[in-house]
């Protein structure tokens, strides 16, 4: 994930191009042997980000500075560059390489933030990224306030996981040397094996990164200067306090900080409490009953060296065999229809689809939630949540899961407003939702299961509104899979457009969709009248009602 910049290692073609970030122009390209980016001065950029005097732009002075380290490998990839007025800090080329697209875009356009936080996106990689993009980093604050940085390795290596590692490699030189000697038949405990610990000190290897923290006071300056304080077996809450959403740990105190600080918590968790910003798995699996009281571990699912590196799933735990593995009930198995009430066979019949749906963003798309639980339309109703069942059908209203989900598993029946009767979820989502709603609808009207299920000729008037959406990313979600439907494959776009383009787009795309022949599918819950056509007036009306809240996802 992260490396030494050269061009083996990097996606990103240094050729020339001009990106503008904020209004400001940034060059990439190579000169002679070296990757180069001619820019603003990033310590001047710095020095305004982070509060110092504010200077007009056009007075910004123009650098040329290598760049030596890269972060990416899967998605997209950004670079670094070092500080001339700061030895050893690394400063963010405020660009992204988008590795499918073959682009560059502008890194604020990358991520999903709200207005109030798009500031310029100029980051230390000394002070964050260290902690997981590398092993055993060590920020190096000195009592002069500088930053000497080190690291074992960039990227994660072996030791991130398996902790010190050299009586390890001791032992296994000798047994080279003597493969028989007594006891090497005994498990080897010179190294931490992950797989060997209990469940709880096994998902912290992995929560080391893959969790939402704070470091315990005590331990925030020694990790400025000594680094990484955890080792692999160890108990990772000794130097951390893991936060958990006020829904999942109910507590006069937690309620409380949701009260003075509700910015913290929208910005990385769902109203109900379900993990909203990926890369936070670890949290969201210590809220899940199957590893509070059973003994699920990230390694259940998930294998580091026999996986695609993209996930890293051990082969079937995509489908419902990474569930019926612990649970074996006949329902559960050979009869699972009665408890899905899906066929066998079907999408509806992957435990995965309803237990962890697409609610997690990230990486410009919907990823799997990890706090592993049941459908509610209740969270969906009270705090906006998306819910599994109305994710794959699109087509349906919270009605129509409230009443199956009533009827099928005994929930309790809450009151729905008109619209979550009468309106399908979907719609209510992309066109009234906020951001977050907004860009994990638009996923999946993209997502296959979900076009099987709902049918896929109707949703273009509906994802083409979002071409004209105010966040960068929600643009490049939803044309992505406008494309995937029917009429739509080679539609040109590009969400980077000024508004008059992105308006015109919205306009050409609505023109394809109404040349088509009428869906099948329509009806009020869908705002298509009998002929098929779309009712522009109540369109109009969600998207004038939609919900503006500012939001910013943490990934």
């Amino acid at each position: 994930m992260t490396q030494i910049a050269k061009p083996e290692t990097v996606a990103g073609a240094f050729d020339g191009t001009t990106v503008i970030s904020d209004d400001l122009a940034y060059t990439v390209y190579t000169d002679g042997k070296e990757l180069m980016a001619e820019m603003p001065d990033p310590d001047v950029m710095m020095y305004m980000v982070q509060g110092g005097r504010k200077i007009p732009l056009e007075k910004i002075p123009r650098a040329k500075r290598p760049v030596v380290m890269t972060t990416g490998s899967h998605h997209y990839q950004t670079y670094w560059v070092a500080s001339e007025r700061y030895q050893g800090l690394l400063q963010t080329l405020p660009l992204v390489y988008l590795i499918k697209d073959k682009r560059w875009v502008p890194r604020e356009e990358a991520f999903i933030r709200g207005p109030a936080d798009r500031g310029r996106m100029v980051t230390q990689w000394n002070h964050h990224c260290i902690r997981c993009h590398s092993t055993a980093g060590n920020p190096g604050l000195d009592e002069k306030g500088m930053l000497k940085s080190r690291v074992a390795e960039l990227g994660i290596a072996c030791e991130a996981c398996h902790g010190p590692g050299q009586a390890h490699v001791l032992r296994q030189q000798a047994l080279a040397k003597d493969p028989k000697p007594k006891g090497s038949e005994d498990p080897d405990t010179t190294v931490v094996n992950p797989a060997r610990l209990d469940h709880r000190r096994s998902s912290m290897v992995c929560g080391q990164c893959h969790g939402l923290y704070v470091t315990r006071d005590e331990y925030a300056m020694r990790f400025a200067r000594e680094g990484v304080l955890f080792r692999p077996g160890e108990d990772l809450n000794k130097t951390r306090y893991y936060m958990q959403h006020p829904h999942s740990n109910p507590t006069p105190a937690s309620r409380a900080d949701l009260q003075r600080n509700p910015k913290f918590y929208s910005d990385r968790w769902w109203g109900d409490g379900t993990i909203l910003g990926a890369g936070r798995e670890y949290t969201g699996l210590m809220a899940s009953a199957c590893y509070k009281k059973g003994e699920i571990s990230c390694v259940s699912c998930h294998s580091m060296h026999r996986s695609d590196p993209d996930d890293q799933l051990k082969q079937g735990a995509d489908t419902a065999q990474a569930c019926v593995g612990c649970h074996h009930e006949p329902k559960f198995n050979a009869a699972i229809s009665t408890h899905t009430f899906h066929s066998a066979n079907s999408e509806g019949s992957n435990c995965l689809n309803c237990h962890m749906p697409y609610t997690s963003y990230a990486l410009l798309k919907a990823i799997r939630s990890h706090q592993i639980s049941s459908p509610k339309v209740e969270a969906s109703a009270r705090f906006g949540t998306p819910n599994a069942c109305n994710l794959c059908h699109l087509d349906k209203t919270l009605a129509w899961a409230q009443r199956n989900l009533v009827k099928q598993y005994g929930h309790k029946q809450i009151e729905l407003t008109v619209e979550q009767r009468d309106v399908a979820a979907s719609i209510l989502w992309l066109l009234k939702g906020n951001a977050a709603q907004r860009v994990i609808a638009a996923w999946h009207t993209g997502w296959e299961p979900a076009q099987r299920a709902s049918g896929n000729d109707w949703l273009a008037p509906f994802s083409a509104r979002l071409l004209g959406d105010p966040y960068g990313v929600i643009r490049y979600v939803a044309a992505r899979s406008l494309k995937s439907l029917p009429g739509f494959s080679d539609f040109s776009y590009d969400f980077l457009g000024k508004s008059n383009y992105l308006s015109a787009c919205v306009a050409k795309a609505t023109q394809v969709w109404e040349s088509r022949p009428a869906p099948e599918k329509r009806g009020d819950a869908l705002l298509l009248d009998a002929e098929g056509r779309v009712e522009v007036s109540k369109l109009e009306q969600f998207l004038r009602d939609r919900d503006e809240q500012s939001i910013t996802i943490q990934e």
